[in-house]
């Protein structure tokens, strides 16, 4: 094994680290799920936005400013940490040629989700940034050279957040409205209606999101993924921050979208703040850190720490099942069992649908992993990517 991909301060990964790596993914994986019901149970273009419905609650404005604080953003990057960290721990056991059939595989999983069932895919963006990361041997650098590396793709997607944080500051466009109730309509009956036409209306939405990603998606995604490698490498996962600093990290992401939150007022709530300021990647960066972070330190508490591994490492585990399964749970709802549910009920509702999916998650995949020893979207891919005997003795 090249000595490149070992942890800095620990050359050997233990039983204890890998489980807090799966302790961490399995929140992370729940954790998007409070983001994502809102982008399941509305049409695309108002996924994230809190006027678009007429009637908006003084509870859905509070809910929609604790997201803010707490959620936007905050899992999908520390599932993208988490994915680097992956990618070097397969590269590790298994070498390049089994990482990149892989990663292939895993573009094809997401091509035929953000084709076929929903818009809001990850794991197509995750595949195609895995494949350059890997074909630039980003890997091979030191922690040093990897946050340098990454501290630059990071600049670089941060430059049109940052153009338009100007365009909003100089030209002062017009805010988001209420849709209208015969245009609320028509996105209802599309999205809930014949299939077809929603498969050609997410023909466009992929397209911009290719647009997205080649302009700023892949740029944070591999600069997560090379932050990601670097904390492993230096052996962060086996002993995070101090109580202290991690507590500062998350007081200070805090901070940092309060300030979204109060330009969300006073602008009205017109322009989709949380995802598109540029510092709001940085809070969501120092909160995912603060999270992992306070996880790692439960190890001090060994009745947490073993509560956490008994509930949240399972779904660490299967995040692949558990991921592909919350879309067609959440599609299946909105868009076919209750479709009068689909852009008609608030912020509260859809998050007690989100806490019920969560718990029933938690459930299945305690009971699962007492009967199999890996989650069956997981089995499918290992198969389908002809995965090798280990090279070494260490786990994924």
């Amino acid at each position: 094994m090249s000595p490149e991909l070992q942890p800095a301060n620990n050359p050997t990964i233990n039983k204890q680290r890998l489980v807090q790596l799966d302790i961490i993914r399995g929140l992370a994986i729940l954790g998007i799920l409070l983001v994502n019901v809102f982008a399941f149970a509305s049409p695309p273009d108002y996924s994230h936005s809190l006027i678009w419905q007429p009637g908006v609650s003084s509870v859905d404005v509070v809910l929609f400013n604790l997201q803010t604080l707490f959620f936007t953003g905050r899992f999908l990057t520390l599932f993208n940490l988490l994915f680097g960290v992956s990618l070097l721990l397969i590269l590790q056991k298994y070498g390049e040629a089994y990482l990149s059939r892989r990663l292939q595989w895993l573009a094809v999983f997401g091509l035929l989700h953000i084709s076929f069932i929903w818009f809001g895919d990850i794991l197509l963006w995750y595949a195609l940034t895995g494949l350059v990361v890997l074909r630039q041997g980003y890997y091979k650098l030191d922690c040093g050279a990897l946050w340098r590396k990454g501290a630059i793709h990071l600049a670089i997607s941060l430059i049109l957040p940052v153009l338009f944080s100007v365009y909003v500051l100089l030209a002062v466009p017009p805010p988001q409205q209420p849709l209208a109730a015969d245009e609320l309509l028509a996105q209802q009956q599309l999205w809930t209606g014949p299939y077809l036409s929603q498969l050609t209306e997410m023909l466009w939405q992929n397209f911009v999101m290719l647009v997205g990603f080649a302009l700023t998606l892949y740029w944070l995604m591999a600069a997560l993924m090379m932050f990601g490698m670097a904390l492993y490498k230096s052996g962060w996962f086996s002993q995070g921050y101090s109580p202290r600093k991690t507590l500062l990290l998350l007081l200070t992401s805090l901070l940092i979208s309060s300030c979204t939150a109060v330009l969300d007022h006073l602008t009205g709530y017109g322009y989709d703040l949380a995802l598109t300021l540029p510092w709001e990647q940085i809070s969501a960066l120092l909160m995912a850190l603060g999270f992992a972070s306070a996880l790692i330190n439960a190890r001090l508490k060994p009745e947490l720490y073993r509560w956490l591994q008994a509930w949240l490492a399972p779904c660490g585990r299967m995040a692949f099942t558990l991921y592909l399964s919350q879309s067609l749970l959440m599609v299946s709802l909105f868009k076919v069992f209750k479709p009068d549910w689909f852009a008609s009920l608030d912020r509260l509702a859809l998050l007690g649908i989100a806490v019920a999916t969560i718990i029933l998650q938690l459930l299945f995949c305690r009971w699962y992993l007492q009967h199999y020893s890996q989650g069956p979207l997981e089995w499918l891919w290992r198969r389908l990517s002809k995965q090798p005997a280990a090279a070494t003795s260490q786990a994924e």
